[in-house]
């Protein structure tokens, strides 16, 4: 598959996997989930989920991403039903903490930044 498709598919994944777990899932934890990015392998077999937890916990992210993994198999067959694509990939699901690390680089710089 071309560089493009693969974007557009990466796109298409992420837009269809948002949508199943706004309106399909059912499982409390998941309603604090937000997609963040999708990556594709090369051959389409795996596909890894970065995923942001609304949370004031490491336990209520814990518990979230532990019920994607739950749910891997829901969330695999929906998303093969809505994209119709020859093979759907596995579905890998890691926490994003592009968030967390840029709030640790901001107080850092708060902290150690000459006071006027």
């Amino acid at each position: 598959m071309s560089r493009w498709g693969l974007a557009r598919l990466q796109e298409e994944i992420h837009r269809r996997l948002s949508e199943i777990l706004q309106f399909e899932a059912r499982d409390p934890r998941l309603e604090r989930v937000t997609i963040f990015a999708v990556k594709l392998s090369k051959d389409i077999r795996h596909a890894w989920v970065s995923v942001s937890v609304l949370s004031n916990s490491l336990e209520e992210e814990r518990e979230s991403l532990e019920a994607l993994r739950e749910h891997r198999g829901f969330l695999r067959t929906a998303l093969a039903q809505a994209l119709h694509i020859r093979h759907t990939p596995e579905l890998h699901f890691e926490l994003d903490e592009t968030e967390d690390r840029a709030r640790r680089i901001a107080e850092l710089l708060r902290k150690h930044s000459p006071r006027n």
